[in-house]
């Protein structure tokens, strides 16, 4: 039998000694880190403000157009809810970014995973009934980090809603997609440009984008009222 595989974020890493200084690439995490955490603990009201002035500052780009034969057995479903019902139950299940972890709880209930390992930069209010799940794992750090540490095709389908940038989407996607197994797949939530409140967001281009150049077939699409529809992308069985 195989060890069980080490993730990151469950065991403090290993200690170096101290850099004597830091370069301008190791301080960039840690300052993405901190604004990520500051925007989620926002109050609504300052999180609009926020979103309205980044709107202004920041120059919109269009996707580029999707192949046709990426769109041939995509299906449309009514909600979210109703996308990962569709999807395979039990096995292995990621969330990337869970926050008061409500969706997580609608995923245990109806998807019934063997595992659902959430990532996080911040548990502190994920609420006790899906922390204490014998199920999940929590796994504290950014994203990719995270996602790097498990092996290959370890998961049945990863659900990924965290940083929403364009980078952080792209990095996502591009740490994740090897972990999925051969026919499994990426849900990727609020696949749009901007939200009704003015919150620009780089999901759409970063998916786009990733489903082109690794050529995953789109699989589903879900209507969301706000037009942030979420959209599953399927790891082909062989490799393009």
């Amino acid at each position: 039998m195989l060890p069980a595989p080490q993730f990151p974020g469950r065991v403090a890493a290993a200690s170096k000694a101290p850099e004597s200084h830091m370069s301008l690439d190791q301080l960039r995490t840690p300052l993405r880190r901190l604004s990520l955490s500051l925007r989620k603990h926002m109050p609504g009201s300052v999180r609009h403000f926020y979103r309205v002035g980044q709107a202004l500052l920041s120059k919109g780009q269009p996707s580029i157009s999707i192949p046709a034969e990426l769109f041939l057995d995509c299906k449309v479903c009514a909600s979210r809810n109703d996308l990962v019902e569709r999807l395979p139950r039990g096995g292995r299940i990621a969330e990337i970014g869970t926050q008061r972890g409500h969706f997580a709880r609608h995923i245990l209930g109806t998807c019934e995973p063997a595992k659902l390992h959430l990532v996080d930069l911040d548990f502190s209010v994920l609420e006790p009934d899906v922390a204490n799940d014998p199920r999940v794992e929590q796994h504290n750090g950014a994203s990719h980090e995270v996602l790097a540490g498990f092996p290959d095709a370890y998961f049945d389908w990863i659900y990924i809603d965290a940083d929403h940038s364009f980078a952080g989407v792209s990095r996502d996607a591009k740490a994740a997609a090897a972990k999925v197994k051969p026919g499994g797949y990426l849900v990727f939530n609020d696949f749009a440009h901007m939200d009704p409140f003015l919150g620009k967001y780089g999901v759409h281009r970063a998916v786009v984008d990733f489903a082109v150049a690794s050529k995953w077939p789109f699989a589903w699409f879900a209507y969301h009222p706000s037009a942030l529809y979420d959209v599953a992308l399927q790891r082909p069985e062989v490799p393009s």
